[in-house]
């Protein structure tokens, strides 16, 4: 167990809908996993309880329990008694905001949340919610798609060898010690069909292992963490082959280091997110650039 390089805090931001039950299952394996505190998060959209508010003839039998009250009960019986464990936190306001405000006010090292692909209301959470939580977030944030079956074994970065793909590798080596990992960098080359096909390859080659090795030669990779990563550069949109490599391998985690510029980045928030969230195959953990790490 890695019980002393994980988050210490973990914010689950939920709506407490069947669509955030992978989220919910993923954090309580980790905190299991880091022996961290899970805080899970409901923010209540004030148009929601407009009805209770101005129902003033609810039938006799009913009993309005709190918004806490019904947190538990739910997560109760979803978890049973695993959801003694996590600390509840119910506000009324804006979702990203407040959720924003709960994780600094509560020093969470890290947010979890959960989406899902084929539904109205999630796709409008993803724009609203995840994309401003990601902006606004210096912890990293986790968006979890798939079921926890196992734990995070094979996990690829996407880098463009900048500062911050480094800080991703760095925060994902520190969480995972010992999963496998692969920095991932596509690029597009102009007119490269009118290049000799052999020159090119033997050129990317080359390339390949001039970037990797520089890239991991920075004074933060230690020798263990320089040992178990591999480098994998191609040809082509960034994106579509982030999402074919993540696919074909079969990776349990894909992560990208977020600095406001960059074709990945801007597939991820710019206009595209949406396209590259919801179709990237298993979960994806954003970590937020640091100027000064």
């Amino acid at each position: 167990m890695t019980t002393s390089t994980g988050p210490r805090k973990i914010l689950l931001a939920t709506d407490m809908s069947c669509r955030c039950d992978r989220a919910l299952d993923r954090a309580v394996q980790l905190a299991q996993e880091w022996e961290a505190e899970l805080i899970a998060a409901y923010v209540i959209d004030p148009a929601e309880t407009r009805q209770f508010r101005f129902d003033r003839t609810p039938s006799s039998w009913r009993r309005l329990p709190s918004p806490v009250d019904r947190m538990k009960w739910r997560l109760k019986r979803d978890l049973g008694s695993s959801a003694d464990t996590i600390r509840i936190l119910v506000e009324e306001g804006d979702p990203a905001e407040l959720l924003l405000a709960m994780a600094a006010r509560e020093g969470c090292d890290l947010i979890v949340t959960g989406i899902a692909r084929d539904e109205t209301l999630g796709r409008m959470f993803l724009g609203n919610t995840v994309n401003r939580l990601v902006r606004g977030s210096p912890a990293p944030v986790l968006v979890v798609h798939d079921r926890a079956v196992r734990h995070y074994r094979d996990i690829v970065i996407g880098t463009d060898f900048s500062e911050a793909s480094l800080q991703a590798l760095l925060r994902t080596a520190h969480f995972f010690p010992a999963a496998s990992l692969t920095l991932f960098h596509g690029y597009d080359v102009p007119f490269s069909g009118y290049l000799n096909e052999q020159d090119f390859k033997r050129d990317l080659g080359a390339m390949e292992k001039e970037l990797g090795k520089k890239f991991l030669s920075d004074e933060r990779v230690d020798n263990r963490l320089r040992d178990r990563t591999d480098v994998i550069i191609a040809h082509g949109s960034p994106e579509r082959l982030l999402s074919d490599y993540v696919e074909d391998q079969h990776v349990d985690l894909t992560v990208i280091g977020s600095h406001g510029r960059g074709a990945l980045f801007d597939a991820l928030i710019g206009s595209t997110a949406k396209s590259l969230l919801e179709t990237l195959e298993g979960d994806l953990l954003i970590v937020h650039y640091r100027p000064k790490e």
